[in-house]
């Protein structure tokens, strides 16, 4: 099906980030094709195919498509991302006043036996990291033992990788968008809590790095406590706006219009193109040298099956989510040396969330009448029977509010869209404050401790 050439018109909307951001599956294939001719009518001899191709355009592909293009200083790599699903948010949804998670774009590359509860993955440009929670905890050392983690993995995220991750989605700045009254209230309880050993298994402040920057010599320990949330609400430098909550969409949007503008809108010059709406099924193999390298990517579009070239300098990148990639790998590569071994140690995790909610009288008196939001981190272990130690961690998210309910999170990740709403924020007299705990361990690790959070709420709490 021939993409159209120019902004298309839905029911409701002009689709302008469409069309600015990807390009057509045909659009693509064209752009490779020595035989063929620019819409003047001129040859395209200088056609090449594409050097790297990403499978996948969402919470991983999209930094990564990023990330070569500008790395790339030859400006000779051309790069392509063929995503399963479409373009269909600009931004992570709680940077937009939607007031709640659309939808719509889910589903599943499989059968579940699962009804209902499961949506699966998120089929658009960004994927996950539209809709993800933004709580990024850094690994610690113990929990990346020689025995399961290779040395050469472990010390290049130590050298690199963890502090440009970090860097890229926010964590590495301390929650200033949410600094307030309730937050250093509830901080300091919880720091006091933990000081006089009453949060059981959490690990001793002082035996955790700290990962946040610009905070000078010897920090004190209470920064260690900032709930790793993938936002920044200060701007990164005088005349930058914020970047909010992250997402990768804005960035394959900003690599996309860089690519269309050096290429001067000549597809066979550009660099970076983002096909969407094509699920790849299947990766094509063949023996080169005793290896087994990859020919060719196999797709489906409008049930329709397609073939991508890979050419011999060429790579292809699984970035899809985990189970994906690693069901892809397996379809792909049956006859490698350890493909028995792909996807054997995935695990997923449990998350237990306890919700209270307590009275202001519960809290340090003075403070003001609207409350508004805190969100704290507590990393743990426990040892267990057979001698080793499980890792959790806890997410504590709070909100004051002048009703009851039971969202904690009512104040919080939110886009306030005008004055009026801010100033109805601001008159509020917040006679409660709801919190919730959760709990985050593999499913093997089954013992947290959660109760004894308890001493946050200890005085007068009420369910």
């Amino acid at each position: 099906m021939a993409s159209g050439k120019t902004v298309e018109f839905t029911s409701f909307t002009q689709d302008i980030l469409g069309r600015y951001m990807c390009n057509g599956f045909d659009e693509a294939m064209h752009s490779m094709d020595k035989n063929a001719q620019r819409p003047d009518g001129s040859p395209q001899s200088d056609a090449r195919p594409f050097n790297a191709i990403i499978i996948g355009g969402g919470s991983f592909g999209g930094v990564l498509a990023q990330h070569l293009l500008y790395a790339d200083k030859t400006n000779s790599c051309r790069i392509l991302v063929l995503e399963a699903g479409r373009q269909a948010l600009p931004e992570h949804f709680q940077n937009l006043p939607l007031q709640r998670q659309p939808t719509e774009g889910w589903g599943l590359a499989w059968e579940s036996n699962v009804p209902g509860g499961f949506p699966g993955l998120a089929y658009m440009v960004g994927g996950r990291s539209l809709f993800f929670g933004g709580w990024s905890p850094r690994l610690l050392d113990d929990e990346m033992p020689p025995a399961i983690w290779p040395a050469n993995v472990v010390a290049d995220l130590r050298s690199q990788y963890f502090d440009e991750a970090a860097r890229q989605i926010g964590t590495d700045a301390t929650n200033d968008f949410i600094q307030g009254d309730l937050h250093v209230a509830l901080r300091d309880l919880l720091l006091a809590g933990m000081n006089n050993g009453k949060v059981r298994h959490a690990i001793p402040l002082a035996q955790l790095p700290l990962t946040l920057s610009g905070l000078g010599a010897n920090p004190p320990d209470f920064w260690k406590l900032e709930a790793p949330l993938a936002v920044q609400g200060s701007p990164p430098r005088p005349g930058y706006f914020p970047l909010n909550k992250f997402s990768t969409a804005p960035l394959l949007m900003e690599a996309a219009r860089v690519a269309q503008t050096q290429s001067n809108g000549d597809d066979v010059k550009k660099r970076l193109m983002v096909v969407p709406d094509v699920h790849v099924t299947r990766l094509v193999t063949a023996q080169r040298n005793g290896m087994t390298i990859v020919t060719a990517v196999l797709l489906k579009q409008f049930g329709i099956e397609q073939t991508v070239p890979v050419p011999d300098d060429g790579v292809v990148i699984i970035a899809l989510g985990t189970i994906e990639s690693t069901r892809l790998a397996l379809i792909s590569f049956p006859n490698l040396p350890n493909t028995n071994l792909i996807g054997q140690n995935l695990i997923a995790h449990l998350r237990s969330n306890l919700t209270i909610r307590i009275p202001r009288a519960a809290l340090p008196p003075g403070l003001p009448a609207a409350l508004a939001s805190s969100a704290l981190f507590v990393k743990g272990k426990f040892e267990r029977a057979r001698g080793d130690f499980g890792y959790f961690h806890l997410q504590i998210t709070a909100s004051g509010l002048d009703k009851p309910t039971t969202d904690s999170e009512a104040e919080l990740f939110k886009k306030v869209p005008d004055v009026d709403l801010l100033d109805a924020l601001r008159q509020t007299t917040d006679d409660n404050v709801v919190i919730t705990i959760r709990g985050i361990g593999e499913m093997t690790r089954l013992t947290w401790g959660i109760r004894s959070m308890f001493f946050v709420i200890r005085r007068t709490a009420s369910a």
